[in-house]
């Protein structure tokens, strides 16, 4: 008997791709679902509301970060050394930036300003401000300089480009004028259709070239071009031997740093709040808003008397609103793999579901043939949390096999919490004394019949279910995995929180969603 105890369902997107719940999203009286997955072609879109500082939290909207990047308070800094948090500190009278994590401070790049310290040893708030808005002075004045000798290099050279770019143009204008009087003899002697010739095109060829050439030796933007020998060592200032690379490589200013004294601190860059948007709803003409963030990041949070724990304007996760399926147990004799598999109600109203066949074939391939699937899936992501990343086989003949089980409901979700403390004898008596051996032994699954799902018991918001599979050959590095489909029935108050209009007719309105079913195969 071979037991494993990792096995995962995603939820495939409206794109094909498989993506774990947490990362799944739900867009509104919508039948499809989207995913944040950075796989081709994405399954939604990605906006830019805003952006904040995380050192002291102001908020700016998109077009004002756009334009700054950085945080424009000068309190705001980081160490160049290892990125960490630089504070201002006053010490001896005198306020400079300094790094609680290693030894760095701003005195070494002339980075201080000298305060008034009462008889008493107190400053007074006015003098912190004072000088927190000089030391952002200063640095300004000193990035100013270091930044100086690039920017005009960089403003001669496209001068200089501008210039050679009207010339170029100025030159292939034409000067004749035709006229209906002008004979076609005159015509041969011009450029243009009717005057082309091959040693017309030769010398025009010839020309680019000396033009080509003799551009790489003449001065562009008043600067000489600089040979940098590949050969020799890059030697730098002794200041900056003990120094790490990045360091050097993050200094915000052109010309960067040569020695340990134009070291700069850091500006903290500005942290995005990204909106989502699915692609599937938008080419139909609707919104389809899955995520749109608030303003200020502090609402949400328990210090403000309103709003605790209402982070975003909209949050469509799926995790809120789908059955969470996931694989308790599971268990292989080699030949067979048995799946105990839970069903939960995330939401407040009753659902009715069942599990099914699936159709589900892998992911498209983009480059070909737009209905081509691809039955293996490469570094899918199974756990976002741990970045847990497999590489599956799909066994589409197995998914498509799989007999309807009977309908099963839910009860509306509890609180979370208040599962706390509560034993594993909680569960149905049947579902507790489940065992892998016992279930492969009775099982009928065979080459013929290569799976079956059956109803064990459920108890107010769960469900559980024994899924049966035959255990197919994969290549090494991959793991074996079953497509299957979610069915939720929507109306007579079944999934009233989807919002979905069930469709007019005799039979149940079910919704489906394909599920993909991974787990590890040890041998």
């Amino acid at each position: 008997m071979i037991v494993s105890d990792s096995a995962f369902v995603l939820y495939v997107d409206h794109q094909g791709h498989p993506a774990p719940l947490a990362m799944s999203y739900h867009a509104t009286a919508s039948r499809r679902l989207a995913s944040s997955l950075d796989r081709h072609p994405p399954s939604t879109v990605t906006e830019v509301d805003s952006a904040f500082c995380p050192q002291c939290l102001a908020f700016y909207d998109s077009n004002s970060a756009s334009n700054m990047g950085y945080c424009p308070e000068a309190k705001c800094r980081l160490c160049p050394n290892c990125s960490a948090v630089a504070n201002i500190v006053v010490e001896d009278g005198t306020a400079f930036y300094s790094c609680g994590s290693c030894a760095w401070n701003s005195k070494a790049c002339e980075l201080a300003v000298p305060v008034t310290v009462d008889s008493n040893g107190v400053i007074s708030k006015e003098e912190v401000v004072k000088a927190t808005q000089t030391l952002g002075k200063q640095y300004s004045t000193k990035a100013g300089d270091a930044n100086k000798p690039s920017d005009t290099s960089f403003k001669g050279m496209l001068n200089a480009l501008e210039g050679m770019a009207k010339e170029k143009v100025k030159g292939q204008r034409s000067t004749f004028i035709y006229s209906k009087g002008t004979s076609a003899a005159e015509r041969r002697g011009i450029d243009g259709p009717e005057g082309w010739s091959v040693e017309t095109l030769e010398e025009s060829m010839e020309t680019r070239r000396k033009d080509f050439s003799a551009s790489a030796d003449s001065r562009v933007g008043g600067q000489d071009p600089q040979i940098i020998p590949l050969d020799q060592p890059i030697v730098f200032d002794d200041s900056l031997k003990n120094e790490p690379v990045q360091a050097l490589l993050m200094q915000q200013v052109g010309t960067g740093a040569t020695s340990f004294a134009e070291l700069l601190p850091l500006q903290v860059p500005l942290r995005p709040r990204k909106s989502r948007r699915c692609r599937a709803e938008l080419a139909e003409g609707r919104p389809g808003i899955l995520l749109k963030p608030k303003l200020n990041p502090l609402e949400g949070d328990s210090s403000l008397r309103t709003g605790h724990g209402q982070w975003w304007k909209k949050d469509s996760s799926a995790i809120q609103v789908l059955p969470r399926v996931r694989a308790s147990k599971h268990a292989s004799d080699g030949t067979k793999h048995a799946f105990l598999i839970k069903v939960s109600n995330p939401t407040l109203g009753n659902i009715r579901f069942r599990l099914a066949s699936s159709d589900y074939g892998g992911e498209p391939v983009w480059d070909g043939d737009s209905t081509e699937r691809n039955p293996l899936l490469e570094n899918i992501c199974v756990e976002p949390l741990n970045q847990k990343i497999v590489s599956a086989s799909l066994a589409p003949e197995i998914g498509k096999s799989i007999q309807a089980s009977t309908v099963v409901e839910l009860e509306p979700g509890e609180d979370s919490f208040l599962d706390l403390g509560r034993s594993i004898y909680d569960e149905p008596e049947e579902v507790y004394r489940w065992k892998a051996e016992e279930a492969l032994e009775d099982s009928k699954v065979s080459a013929e019949n290569p799976s079956s799902v059956r109803v064990i018991d459920s108890r107010k918001s769960s469900a559980w279910l024994e899924l049966i599979v035959m255990e197919t050959p994969v290549d090494a590095g991959f793991s074996p995995a079953v497509a299957l489909s979610l069915q939720i029935e929507v109306g007579g108050g079944s999934w009233e929180s989807s919002l979905i209009q069930p469709e007019s007719g005799d039979k149940k309105d079910m919704v489906n969603f394909d599920l993909v079913l991974v787990w590890d195969s040890k041998e």
